[in-house]
């Protein structure tokens, strides 16, 4: 899939999950059942693949798989497209020894689709229709051997009719294709975090022992080199495609426009030459705020790397940059964020940040302003950020942390809500108000703040308490739910 323009609104950009589909078959029953019962499971297989197709996963690789020799090539065949996860489409029963030989070389996250060729139980309830519908059977089976083995998988059980259940398990596979990409993700530091800043720092080593992560340090400096290194072709281009997105405010300082978006084709240049899948930065140094050159904030880069699928955090935060990949990866927007504060008439909190953005939650049409970001009006430069309301409409929290009682040291947090629609405006950036509808404000911000979030966390469109879970799950780390 291609990369989408960062200046450009609404390109709301989740992970497409590669899949391998394998569907378990057994001979055993045709005897019982009729020679037709391997075409029809052939035939149940493509329809599944063409629904995951449909719901936006890419299916790299589908078989039926009848026997263990043949679980092993394929297994290796399987592998050999690297694909996200594993769709099990299990209807029957068949030898869990068929499926293990193939996930041996398959250590992505699994999802099991039980899958019954019946919405009843008729009253001819035979031999052949036991036999036939046995997707209750086989997935057992299945699922015995994962638990005793520790393996983390999701099920889903539906009959064909079911219209929901295929965006359940696509909704599984993309949880498990984000968590598989956890694993090996590079995750960029530039420099450390604000002093005192205790609250947004983890270990290196702990990150990669808990998530495979890869943590690449790359230096205030380098962020200088590279500002000073882009072109004035590029910074033209850049201001065209500003231009025609945003809302730019009347004569704006035209010095200050340019080194907002020089800034931001530098953090392009560094998230592409060091394969960045997300970053933390903290600005606040000689190098790049407090410098002469370039002397500002690059809010306004960060959050066009986010709109991009490459999500930052300010402050050094590597914790919320975890938070960030995840609920990006999900809903395909993630809003670095804080909750300001209470209206505790409402039941609401106000959301802002001081100066990112995800273009990804635009809404349609929205033309988002472009003006000098108020944070930092009082700085010899002042660097531009972009300017939206938050969209009404279902929101999640969400967050990442250390979990010390949790075997990982690490865990998800999430909190289920909505934009209200409500507007402030007045507020200096990208933001909105969110309301919790698990609980009471009162309750569900003190669980939240309670689950060891610190004051940072990305909000996502959507719902998000089940694919979290599921991706904490798949990733071996600790997941609450307010």
């Amino acid at each position: 899939m291609s990369i989408p323009s960062p200046y450009e609104p609404g390109h709301r950009r989740s992970v497409v999950p590669r899949v391998a589909v394998v569907a378990p078959y057994w001979d055993f029953w045709e005897p019982t059942v009729g020679p037709e019962l391997r075409t029809r499971r052939e035939r149940l297989l493509g329809t599944v693949a063409d629904r995951m197709g449909e719901l936006g996963a890419e299916v790299v690789w589908q078989g039926l798989v009848d026997h263990a020799d043949q679980g092993t090539s394929m297994g290796a065949e399987a592998a050999s497209v690297g694909p996200d996860a594993v769709l099990v489409v299990q209807t029957m029963a068949v030898p869990p020894s068929y499926v293990q030989a193939m996930l041996e070389h398959l250590p992505q996250p699994v999802v099991i689709w039980a899958i019954q060729d019946s919405t009843t139980i008729s009253p001819d309830f035979d031999a052949s229709q036991i036999t036939s519908l046995g997707a209750t059977v086989g997935t057992p089976m299945l699922t015995n051997l994962l638990h005793r083995t520790s393996r983390p998988f999701e099920l889903v059980v539906s009959s064909t009719d079911d219209p929901t259940a295929g965006e359940a398990v696509a909704d599984r596979l993309r949880a498990g294709a984000v968590a598989h990409r956890l694993r090996g993700a590079r995750l960029a530091r530039v420099g450390r975090p604000m002093d005192g800043y205790v609250c947004v720092d983890a270990d290196d080593d702990d990150l990669h022992r808990a998530l495979g992560m890869q943590v690449v340090h790359i230096s205030p400096q380098e962020v200088k080199d590279r500002y000073q290194a882009v072109g004035d072709d590029e910074i033209a281009a850049a201001r065209q495609e500003v231009d025609r997105h945003f809302a730019v405010g009347d004569s704006p300082p035209q010095e200050n426009l340019a080194r907002t978006l020089r800034l931001a084709v530098a953090m392009e240049t560094l998230d592409r030459d060091n394969s960045i899948a997300a970053g933390a930065i903290n600005c606040h140094v000689p190098e790049i705020r407090f410098g002469d050159d370039p002397g500002l904030t690059p809010c306004f880069g960060l959050g066009c790397e986010t709109t991009r699928g490459i999500p930052w955090s300010c402050t050094g935060d590597v914790l919320t940059a975890v938070a960030m990949l995840v609920a990006k990866g999900l809903s395909g927007a993630a809003l670095y964020h804080e909750v300001e504060a209470i209206d505790f008439e409402t039941g609401e909190v106000a959301i802002a940040n001081s100066g990112e953005h995800d273009l990804g939650w635009t809404a349609e049409g929205q033309a988002p302003g472009f003006e000098p970001n108020p944070w930092f009006a009082h700085d010899p430069r002042t660097s531009f950020r972009a300017h939206f309301e938050l969209p009404a409409g279902p929101a999640s929290l969400v967050g990442f942390t250390h979990q010390p009682d949790h075997p990982s040291g690490f865990g998800l947090v999430v909190a289920e809500g909505e934009i209200t629609g409500r507007e402030l405006p007045w507020n200096p950036t990208a933001g909105g108000v969110f309301r919790f509808t698990t609980s009471p404000v009162t309750e569900a911000w003190t669980r939240w703040a309670s689950a060891g979030v610190n004051h940072h966390s990305a909000i996502a469109p959507g719902h998000l308490a089940q694919p979290v879970a599921s991706v904490a799950r798949f990733a071996g780390v600790e997941c609450v739910v307010v």
